[in-house]
């Protein structure tokens, strides 16, 4: 019986299609193609950062821990919101835009860190990051626990002196030391107002329902931070997003950093968090709430999501509503920063 000679596409040998396939050969594969789920994870399918002319956005992922004294895990944070990125697709129709077509998007990996060092990790943390901004990339960086913002902070505020602030938290991290220790996940802002790294009279707080000590409230008080409850989210109902711009307002036309610690959101809809509660907004809301911050995005210079924990997860539910914010935070980045 004659054998049959099985023609092999030159495409197939190297892992990448040719053109009629979809896939342009040297680069990965597009979000936009059906079979995102190949190739490399990076962060929304985007390009490596050595693959990318002129980055001007850039996702950094920080895998790091080490300022968590309770449920751990979230060193695993990037990897896990890398995974579940590939189901996000490439059009925001809320806010009618593809970031692809505004900013040359990166991925730019990870940054070194030490578990068994805090400062250490900090240092580099702010050098990797003071790189990235050096070369006039906007980061979008991804934890990681709640600590690893403070480092970022100081880089930015190398960069773009001090800042007014957007967090979106179940929590104020307004906390003095832990454990003899003044750097942790719950002592970031504290730490922030000491350095004046950024404006308490410009820092907004949503979604706060936790507090651990009077001392917490009294600090942020005495500091001017403005807190919009969950309670104050539930009552805004559907509106969220119009009553949320409308309170961030006053905060155009300074430099904004935005910090989203993932427990912002009801743990019925993000259990896999280092520190979750109940009582919070929806993932509908927690989004919503999010795109309140495009009043901003021409003052935006940079984003942060923290504290996804893959090992506590359910059904990649936190992860893949990391990705989507992702999504988001690129999707709000104003077009005036267009290639």
């Amino acid at each position: 019986m004659a054998s049959t000679k099985i023609e092999i596409p030159a495409g197939y040998v190297t892992g990448i299609l040719g053109a009629s396939g979809g896939y342009d050969e040297g680069h990965l594969i597009s979000t936009e193609d059906s079979r995102r789920f190949c190739g490399v994870a990076t962060f929304l399918k985007a390009p490596l950062l050595k693959d990318v002319v002129e980055p001007t956005v850039g996702f950094v992922g920080i895998p790091f821990d080490g300022g968590s004294s309770r449920t751990g895990g979230s060193q695993f944070g990037p990897r896990g919101v890398r995974e579940a990125s590939f189901r996000v697709s490439g059009y925001n129709s809320e806010l009618d835009v593809r970031p692809y077509d505004i900013h040359n998007l990166a991925d730019c990996g990870d940054l070194l860190v030490s578990p068994f060092s805090i400062t250490d990790t900090y240092r580099s943390i702010e050098l990797g990051l003071k790189s990235l901004l050096d070369r006039g990339i906007v980061p979008i960086s991804i934890g990681g626990d709640h600590s690893v913002t403070l480092p970022l902070l100081r880089a930015m505020h190398a960069k773009h002196g001090q800042l007014a602030l957007v967090h979106f938290d179940a929590h104020c991290d307004v906390s003095d030391t832990q454990f003899g220790s003044p750097y942790h996940y719950g002592s970031v802002f504290r730490r922030a107002v000491e350095e004046k790294l950024i404006h308490g009279d410009k820092t907004v707080q949503i979604g706060i329902r936790k507090h651990y000590h009077r001392g917490e409230i009294e600090f942020v008080r005495s500091n001017g931070f403005e807190i919009i409850t969950s309670r104050n989210l539930k009552e805004m109902g559907a509106d969220i997003r119009n009553q949320v711009a409308a309170r961030l307002e006053r905060l155009k036309g300074h430099k904004v950093y935005v910090t989203y610690d993932i427990d912002f959101v009801d743990a019925a809809s993000a259990p896999g968090v280092g520190s979750p509660e109940h009582f919070g907004p929806n993932s509908f809301e927690a989004v919503e709430a999010l795109r309140a911050v495009h009043a901003l995005a021409a003052d935006i210079v940079g984003f942060d999501l923290v504290e996804v924990s893959p090992i506590h997860d359910v059904a990649n539910l936190t992860a893949y509503l990391g990705a989507q914010l992702l999504f988001e935070m690129a999707s709000i980045l104003s077009p005036t920063r267009k290639r």
